[in-house]
């Protein structure tokens, strides 16, 4: 029996199309895929032009590649003849000349819109975008929309598939910087953090994601002073931790400048960070400077959390005194303060993860837990505190995700 001539055509576009499937799974780049399903479109159906356009969730946009090379086209979610496709998840089929609330627009396909058909591209059950196909000159057919669509299937499987790899190696690459930035970050940390002479001191920072915004320093200096500081960027991730960076490495030079004048210090930094930052990237800073003797601490308090001090004799207070974050304001003048330090006082710097720790109902931890866990530790050795500190709070927390980054310096006075 011989073939038909309508059987003969079927075979060579099924044929076609499984061959151009072929070619497709082999593609790379995600926009080229778009160009040449687009292109094979236009010529199965035998039009003029087509345009497949992808769902962009994130912006709210369609968008499409015309030409290689040539940045995409993004139009509004939900505009034109292929927004109400994808809306709507139907083919849409005009034969008539189209008006403007349904044609592409002429600064995108360079010429009038006669007729048009509009098939949507689905992956289990989701629509992700549609086919646009425009002007035939004898007319689109039902005909054609089953052809299409079965390209369609083809497209859609291709595209997601290549979306997903790409979005898979991104996270991959994502996690490979968050790994090196954390070890970059973590050895700018102090790693030494054994007595001093006169001092029994200890620092700690977890931080809420894989790299954190908070910082501390620990620096003994030439003329056998000793300069800590412990503070908070605002924001969480690579662009906090940038700036951390910057604190530490401006305030290691400011510091070496002896004599260290704390308020002069703080106010450099600021100037400094203020003339390199972005409007709303600022930190809270405490920075103390222990004397030689250990008798008397000179400190300036830039918006952070007041320290605890616990006296030798039990006696508990919070330091005085306070200013703006630094990089907020450029000629902020910022005021240092002069505390007498006794043997056996330890002094507590927190940042606000400690202070601010959430239970999984959103209510905020006591702020009298903190005075109450260092009164606890009046006795212990200064490097339990941290963990004391955070045995606490993960057990108000109750399992709920770490909202800040938690981060302690502690220092005793030794005779």
């Amino acid at each position: 029996m011989s073939t038909s001539a309508p059987q003969i055509l079927a075979n060579r576009v099924t044929q076609a199309i499984f061959e151009h499937a072929s070619l497709i799974s082999r593609e790379q780049q995600l926009d080229e895929l778009v160009r040449l399903n687009a292109d094979f479109a236009r010529d199965l159906a035998q039009a003029q032009h087509c345009s497949l356009w992808l769902v962009d969730e994130a912006k709210k946009q369609l968008w499409t590649q015309v030409e290689r090379g040539v940045a995409p086209i993004r139009i509004p979610l939900g505009e034109g003849a292929v927004g109400r496709c994808i809306a709507e998840d139907q083919v849409l089929l005009v034969n008539d000349a189209l008006d403007g609330d349904v044609s592409s627009p002429h600064w995108i396909t360079g010429f009038a819109t006669q007729q048009m058909l509009c098939v949507p591209l689905r992956v289990e059950g989701q629509v992700i975008g549609a086919l646009e196909v425009l002007n035939k000159s004898s007319g689109f057919t039902e005909g054609d929309a089953e052809l299409l669509g079965l390209l369609a299937h083809f497209a859609a499987s291709a595209v997601e598939s290549k979306r997903l790899r790409q979005e898979a190696i991104k996270a991959k690459m994502m996690q490979h910087e968050l790994s090196l930035a954390m070890d970059v970050q973590q050895h700018l940390l102090p790693q030494d953090q054994g007595c001093v002479k006169g001092l029994e001191c200890v620092g700690f920072c977890r931080p809420a994601k894989s790299v954190g915004g908070d910082y501390y320093d620990m620096l003994p200096l030439p003329s056998g002073s000793f300069a800590f500081t412990l503070g908070d960027v605002s924001g969480k991730g690579i662009p906090a931790a940038v700036m951390m960076a910057s604190i530490q490495t401006l305030l290691h030079n400011l510091l070496q400048r002896e004599p260290v004048e704390v308020a002069a210090v703080v106010s450099d930094l600021n100037r400094t960070l203020f003339g390199c930052s972005v409007p709303d990237r600022y930190s809270t800073l405490f920075c103390g400077l222990i004397s030689p003797d250990r008798s008397r601490i000179t400190y300036v308090n830039a918006g952070h959390v007041p320290p605890l001090l616990l006296r030798s004799d039990g006696g508990l207070s919070r330091l005085e005194g306070g200013g703006m974050p630094v990089a907020m304001i450029p000629d902020w003048g910022y005021q240092q303060f002069t505390l007498e330090l006794r043997p056996e006082d330890l002094l507590v710097v927190v940042s606000d993860g400690i202070m601010e720790a959430r239970n999984p109902e959103g209510e905020f931890w006591e702020d009298t837990e903190v005075p109450f866990i260092v009164r606890q530790h009046r006795q212990s050795p200064v490097r339990s505190l941290p963990a004391a500190l955070c045995t606490h709070v993960d057990a108000w927390a109750a399992g709920a995700e770490q909202y800040d980054d938690m981060t302690v310096v502690a220092l005793r006075v030794r005779p």
